[in-house]
């Protein structure tokens, strides 16, 4: 995959982590955050998905 096509899968996939965030959360108070170990897993694994896909972004296209 060329650097160009990298990045645009990358960028897709920050965005399409970034809408799951604001999904899992919405309406979410962090009461109710912090009491379902399902919520935190699945909002910090977007986080993981976001900073492992901010890393492939190349240097050229930073």
């Amino acid at each position: 995959m060329q650097a160009n096509e990298r990045d645009s899968a990358s960028l897709w996939d920050m965005a399409q982590a970034i809408r799951r965030i604001q999904e899992f959360s919405a309406d979410l108070t962090l009461q109710d955050y912090l009491e379902s170990v399902f919520l935190q897993s699945a909002i910090e694994r977007q986080f993981e998905i976001l900073g492992e896909a901010a890393r492939r972004i190349s240097p050229d296209f930073q």
